[in-house]
C-alpha cells in the first residue's frame, strides 16, 4: 500500500482525532486527508504528476505537512530543503532535483529564493501567504486520482549534503518507508494511543521518519517551534502530555544541564529515543537514576536506510549503554572485512545493512550509489562495528573522516573547501574533536602564506575573516567552532599532515580563533 493510501485508511477510522499540532492550530486526521487531496489536485492543474518533484522549504507548519502528503496524492516526489543553506547552496540542490514547483514560506521566498540566479531549474513557486490561501480551489474528483505509482517508486528525496560540490539526494521509495514504519511501530510499539513532541526539522531523515511512523499508526504529532530554549522544550513535554520523545545525544545534553528536565515529573512520557551519534554512558545514568520508570531505546541507522538499522532493547540499556542494539524487524545487519566475508563473533568490520529499507540509490549518481549499494542491494554503511552474543552492534568509528556534530553529519572536505578560497590560506585540515554537549566539534586548522608572526593583531583580524566567510557559506551547525591559524602543519615522513601531532599541542599555531 502507498504512503498516502494509508494516510487514507487512517483517516477513515480516525478522522476526528488530531493528527498534528502546531502553536498556530491543528489539524484532526480527516481535515489533513481533505486538504492534501485538494492541494494535490492543484499541484495536478500545475503540471505535477508521477515521479515530478515538489519541493518545501520553511519552517514546520501544517502547510508544508499537508504539502508532503499532497505531493504523494499526485504521485510526485516530496523535497524537503533545508532552510539554513544559502541561496547558491539552495539552487545547487535545487538545479539537481528539478522540481516542477516549490512552496515556500514568505519569509524563505524573499530572503532565498528571490537570491537565486535566474535560469536555475526552480520550477514554479508557491508562496505560502497563510495556510489558508494555499489550499483554494476545488478539489476534483473527491481529491481522488487513478494510482500511477507503485511502492517500488520514489516517494522522498532527502539530501544529506549540498553546502559545497554537487549535493546528494538520497532516495527513499514507499516500500522502504514502509518497512520502518511497520519495523518502528512494532518494536516500540506505537499505536493510536500515543502522542509525540518534533523538535526536529523535516528536511532531516529522523524528521521525517517520526511523522510517517506517528501519522500511519494514528498517533498525534506535537510540532516545537525550535530548541533554543530547553525549558521551553520542557514546558511542551508537560504541557502536551506527550508520550515519546526522540533527538540526537546535544538535545538530551541541553535538556539535561539547560533545563530541569531531570527535577521535572514527566507521568505522560513512556519513552525517549536517542539516535544521530553516541550518548556518553553517564548522561544515560543521569536520566535512569532520574527516572527510572522511563524507556530509553538507542538507535542507529543512516538516510540511506530509511534511516532505522537497529535499535536497543530498553531492558539492556543499563548493561550496554554503549551499544545501539540488534536489527529491527525486516533488517539484517552484517559486520563483513575488507573481501566482503564475514567476521567472526565480535571482530570488527564494516558494518553492513541488508532489508527493502535500503535506499533505491542516490538522484542521478549511479557511480556514488554502485559505491555503497552492492549487487546483492545491500547498503556498505562505512561505519565499522562489532556485534556480540546477543547480536547486539557496537560502533567502532568510520572509515573516513565524516563528522557528527549535534545532529549533523559533515564532511570536513566541505569545509576545507570554503577555507581553501580565503586569501590567504594554501592548506586547510578540519577534524572533529570531542565535544560533551554536540558529540564532535569542528575545527579548523589553516596555513596560512606569508607566514604571519605570533599574536600579531593581523593574525586575528585574519582568523576572523576566514570565520566570517565560512559563515556566510556554511549553515551555522557545519562551521567550524574554533581557527587555528599555523605558519606550518607538522607532517609525517611522507609529507602528509600528523594529525595526531595537530591534535595534541599548538606547534607553531599563531592564533586560535574561537567562533
Amino acid at each position: 500500500m502507498l504512503l498516502h493510501e494509508r494516510l487514507h485508511d487512517v483517516a477513515g477510522r480516525l478522522g476526528d482525532k488530531v493528527a498534528l499540532s502546531f502553536a498556530e492550530g491543528a489539524l484532526t486526521f480527516a481535515e489533513l486527508d481533505r486538504r492534501s487531496r485538494a492541494l494535490a489536485a492543484r499541484l495536478r492543474a500545475l503540471g505535477v504528476g508521477p515521479g515530478d518533484r515538489v519541493a518545501m522549504l520553511g519552517d514546520s507548519c501544517a502547510a508544508l505537512v499537508v504539502a508532503l502528503w499532497a505531493t504523494l496524492n499526485s504521485g510526485g516526489i516530496a523535497v524537503y530543503l533545508n532552510e539554513q543553506l544559502a541561496p547558491e547552496a539552495l539552487a545547487e540542490v535545487l538545479d539537481d532535483c528539478e522540481p516542477v514547483v516549490v512552496i515556500a514560506s514568505r519569509r524563505n521566498a524573499d530572503a532565498k529564493l528571490s537570491r537565486i540566479q535566474p535560469g536555475r531549474r526552480m520550477g514554479r513557486v508557491l508562496v505560502l501567504e497563510d495556510e489558508g490561501g494555499l489550499f483554494v480551489g476545488s478539489p476534483g474528483n473527491g481529491g481522488r486520482f487513478p494510482v500511477t505509482t507503485s511502492e517500488s517508486d520514489v516517494a522522498t528525496i532527502v539530501y544529506t549534503s549540498g553546502s559545497m560540490g554537487r549535493p546528494k539526494g538520497v532516495c527513499l521509495s514507499h516500500r522502504n518507508w514502509n518497512t520502518t514504519v511497520r519495523a518502528v511501530s512494532t518494536h516500540m510499539p506505537i499505536t493510536a494511543d500515543d502522542s509525540y513532541l518534533m523538535v526536529v526539522p523535516l528536511h532531516y531523515v529522523h524528521g521525517l521518519m517520526q511523522l510517517f511512523v506517528h501519522t500511519l499508526s494514528g498517533a498525534t504529532i506535537h510540532f516545537a517551534k525550535d530548541f533554543l530554549f530547553p525549558n521551553v522544550v520542557l514546558d511542551q513535554l508537560v504541557c502536551t502530555r506527550v508520550t515519546g520523545f526522540s533527538g540526537v545525544p546535544y538535545h538530551f545534553a541541553a535538556l539535561i544541564d539547560r533545563s530541569t528536565f531531570l527535577q521535572t515529573g514527566l507521568p505522560h512520557l513512556r519513552w525517549i529515543t536517542v539516535t544521530g551519534g553516541r550518548m556518553p554512558p553517564e548522561r544515560v545514568a543521569q536520566i535512569r537514576k532520574a527516572k527510572p520508570a522511563l524507556e530509553i531505546h538507542i538507535a542507529y541507522g543512516q538516510t540511506e536506510c530509511a534511516p532505522r538499522a537497529t535499535a536497543l532493547d530498553p531492558r539492556r540499556i543499563d548493561r550496554k549503554p554503549d551499544s545501539v542494539g540488534s536489527p529491527i524487524p525486516g533488517v539484517t545487519v552484517l559486520i563483513l572485512d575488507d573481501e566482503g566475508q564475514e567476521v567472526p563473533q565480535g571482530e570488527v568490520g564494516e558494518v553492513v545493512v541488508a532489508g527493502d529499507n535500503v535506499m533505491v540509490g542516490y538522484w542521478r549518481q549511479l557511480d556514488a550509489t554502485a559505491r555503497v549499494i552492492d549487487a546483492l542491494r545491500r547498503l556498505h554503511t562505512g561505519d565499522l562495528g562489532r556485534l556480540d552474543e546477543e547480536g547486539d552492534l557496537f560502533l567502532a568509528g568510520r572509515r573516513d573522516a565524516m563528522i557528527k556534530t549535534a545532529g549533523e553529519r559533515v564532511f570536513a572536505d566541505e569545509i576545507e573547501a570554503v577555507l581553501l578560497q580565503c586569501e590567504g590560506v594554501v592548506e586547510a585540515v578540519v577534524v572533529g574533536v570531542p565535544d560533551e554537549l554536540a558529540g564532535q566539534r569542528i575545527e579548523a586548522h589553516v596555513r596560512v602564506e606569508p607566514p604571519l608572526p605570533a599574536g600579531d593583531a593581523a593574525t586575528q583580524h585574519l582568523a576572523d575573516r576566514i570565520r566570517q566567510q565560512c559563515l556566510s557559506q556554511l549553515p551555522f551547525a557545519r562551521a567550524p567552532k574554533a581557527y587555528h591559524i599555523w605558519a606550518e602543519f607538522p607532517r609525517k615522513p611522507n609529507g602528509k599532515v600528523d594529525r595526531q601531532r595537530m591534535l595534541q599541542g599548538p606547534g607553531s599555531v599563531l592564533r586560535a580563533a574561537v567562533g
